[in-house]
Parts: C-alpha cells; sequence; structure tokens
C-alpha cells in the first residue's frame, strides 16, 4: 500500500508537471518557479547529494577549510549526512555559521513539522552543526522565510532555471543565532557520561572545570551574537524539463566582534548536486 502511495505521488506530480508547462506555460517569477520545484520535492522519496563546503576568514582570498559531504534520503524524512574532510591545517573545523564537523561523521535526521531533527541518540553539537550543511534544510529555511528576494538570473543554461535567493538579514540573523545557542546548549549534556573514563578521585575536579569553561564559552558566544550581522544568499538551479533542483549554493557572510573587540569576518560556501531522484 505505501508502495501504490509513493507511485500515485510521482504520477500526479507528472500530471501537473505536464499540464502547467502546456496549458499555462513556464512559471513566470523567481517565486513561481520556487514554488513550483518545491512542490516537484513532495512527489519523491528518496534522492541524493553531494557537496562542499568551504570557510574563509578575514581578508584571505583563498578558503582555510573545506569539507566534502554526501546526503541520502529515504522515505520522504528520513536523511544521512556523512562528512569528509578536504581539509587544508589541522583543526578540521568550522567556525563560520557556528559548523562544526569532522571527517567520518554521520548525521542522521529526520524531518518533522518543516525542520530536520537529529534522532534522539545523536543530540550533540558536532552532529547538530553538520545539518547546516543539509541542502533540504536550506531549502525549508527559504520556504518558511517570511522576508525574501527571489529573482530570475539572466544567462542560465540552456534547459535550467537559475534563481537568486537574498534572505533578509535580520531573519537570517535571528535564525542563525538561535541555532548556535542550542548548539551551545547541547555541549553540557551528559556531561557524566562523558566523564567516565576520568578516575573518581578528579571526577568532580574536572566537572567543575568543565563547566566554568562551558559557562565562559556561554557568555562570550552571546557577546559575539549581541552585534553579529548575518547575509544569506542562495542560487537555485531547476532542471526546466523535471522541475526538480538540481543544484543549491549557498553564501553566508558573518561580521562579529571578537571577545578582544576586533571586527572579523567569516564566509562559509555551501555547493549542493542533487542526483538519483526516486
Amino acid at each position: 500500500m505505501l508502495k501504490k502511495a509513493r507511485g500515485y505521488r510521482k504520477l500526479i506530480w507528472i500530471i501537473l508537471l505536464a499540464a502547467v508547462l502546456s496549458a499555462c506555460g513556464e512559471p513566470k517569477t523567481g517565486d513561481q518557479w520556487f514554488d513550483f520545484t518545491w512542490s516537484g520535492l513532495a512527489g519523491w522519496d528518496g534522492l541524493t547529494f553531494r557537496g562542499l563546503a568551504s570557510l574563509q576568514r578575514g581578508e584571505h582570498n583563498m578558503p582555510e577549510e573545506s569539507i566534502s559531504y554526501t546526503g541520502q534520503l529515504n522515505n520522504h524524512r528520513e536523511l544521512s549526512i556523512r562528512a569528509k574532510s578536504a581539509a587544508q591545517g589541522d583543526k578540521n573545523r568550522f567556525r563560520a555559521a557556528g559548523l562544526t564537523a569532522a571527517s567520518g561523521y554521520e548525521a542522521k535526521l529526520r524531518l518533522q513539522n518543516g525542520s530536520w531533527l537529529l534522532q534522539a541518540d545523536q543530540s550533540n553539537a558536532l552532529l547538530h552543526g553538520m545539518n547546516r550543511l543539509n541542502p533540504l534544510d536550506q531549502l525549508e529555511d527559504i520556504r518558511f522565510a517570511v522576508k525574501k528576494k527571489i529573482t530570475l538570473e539572466s544567462g542560465a543554461a540552456r534547459g535550467t532555471k537559475v534563481l537568486r535567493i537574498e534572505m533578509d538579514p535580520a531573519e537570517a540573523g535571528i535564525r542563525l543565532k538561535d541555532e548556535l545557542m542550542a548548539e551551545m546548549s547541547l555541549l553540557g549534556t551528559d556531561l557524566d557520561s562523558k566523564l567516565a573514563a576520568v578516575s573518581p578521585s578528579r571526577r568532580n575536579q574536572v566537572r567543575a572545570r568543565l563547566s566554568s569553561i562551558l559557562s565562559a564559552g556561554h557568555e562570550q558566544l552571546l557577546g559575539m551574537l549581541e552585534d553579529m550581522e548575518a547575509n544569506v544568499l542562495y542560487h537555485l538551479t531547476i532542471n526546466r524539463k523535471t522541475g526538480l533542483p538540481s543544484r543549491l549554493t549557498s553564501e553566508t557572510k558573518l561580521k562579529y566582534l571578537t571577545p578582544q573587540g576586533q571586527p572579523q569576518q567569516e564566509v562559509l560556501r555551501t555547493d549542493n548536486r542533487f542526483e538519483n531522484y526516486k
């Protein structure tokens, strides 16, 4: 029965696509194209994507760190993302947009009420940050944004439409701050289990030290977020034949003050290619 329902959903989308393109012509505006391709995604239960994220700090022209990753969607609501480092340098960490990812980590998520949430046994800050690589979550963000500007780009490759999607800075900043604070709160969860490897004689001392560090980090983050500016820009490429997304790129620019009061800028870029719709 479930397979039949999925088949009907795909059939309805194909019929709808043919009807729209033949009777009404193609969507005319950027907003119409986004709504059209978003509706198309609802007709498919599975897909894969491969992506690359890079981080640029300060005035450097070359990215300091990068990471590649893959994702697989099953049953329309179950998603796994696996990250593989492609970084130069030693730290292999992303600070831009609060992202932290490490080679070999896999996050398993489920779509609930328009949000991609980690499974209950994966509630930690590292995996939570990996969700910021998720292009499906980015599309959800665009869909639910109250303020956004969607325009059609000229010069798109044959057979495609490219949308330029500029998010409202104030709204993007609020969303990002909420995510960062949520990730910060996860750092202190389940502290006792993390201290299990510490000898009992030192456990209380280490716990107190870690709690002090977490508290200081929380206050430092609050200070950095107070005057943070966030600018988020997407480019969505749509296959005109299928009406489905084929590529989504993002650029997140953050400006903030360091704890020493120095201005800092970080730019996180992601590039995702969608494949294997089923």
